[in-house]
């Protein structure tokens, strides 16, 4: 450490001669190249809303494809053996939650129920981690101005509110709308 020396050329720049930066771009098209046509082949769904399991398994893949683009030490064969190992790792995890129930739940989770008959289900809300604006945030997107006009609503395994409403349903009671509820203090 002694003979370390503050020096912006080398962080900026690095070691690596001026053509090396020609590689990087050639290292980041084949990389991602080769992951969009992975990708395409495994058939991936749309990218709405990802569940906890598909944002880890994007996190892996960030890593895996990152080193290689700009690190000469690390060959392109070996980062494009783990992108595949970890696509078909996720293809064949999502073929055993189709298959299996209990895996699902474990590795993407379950719906909570955060309202129901236009009451709040506090064990569901407090299970969410919103808070209670977050969650009335979440009503008032789906239309609702009123809590006792939804039949059901459920925080999704992917993070979204699904919210049911009742069929013209009237009530004689007083409503307060969505954006004057009090929060429930404990």
């Amino acid at each position: 450490m002694q003979d370390y020396q503050f020096d912006l050329v080398r962080i900026f720049w690095g070691d690596q001669p001026p053509l090396f930066l020609l590689e990087i771009v050639f290292r980041t098209i084949i990389l991602f190249v080769f992951f969009i046509g992975l990708l395409r082949v495994v058939g991936q769904r749309g990218t709405g809303q990802f569940t906890i399991f598909e944002f880890a398994m994007i996190i892996v893949l960030g890593s895996a494809a990152g080193d290689p683009m700009f690190q000469p030490d690390v060959p392109l064969l070996h980062a494009m053996l783990v992108i595949t190992l970890v696509v078909l790792m996720h293809q064949l995890i999502s073929h055993i939650n189709r298959r299996f129930r209990k895996v699902q739940k474990l590795t993407e989770g379950k719906l909570i129920k955060i309202v129901e008959d236009g009451e709040l289900c506090p064990e569901g809300a407090q299970k969410t981690m919103l808070s209670m604006d977050e969650i009335y945030m979440e009503l008032r997107k789906s239309g609702a101005r009123y809590l006792e006009e939804i039949e059901l609503a459920y925080f999704e395994t992917d993070g979204t509110v699904s919210v049911l409403k009742h069929e013209k349903k009237k009530s004689s009671e007083p409503r307060t709308p969505l954006w004057l509820k009090p929060i429930p203090r404990d």
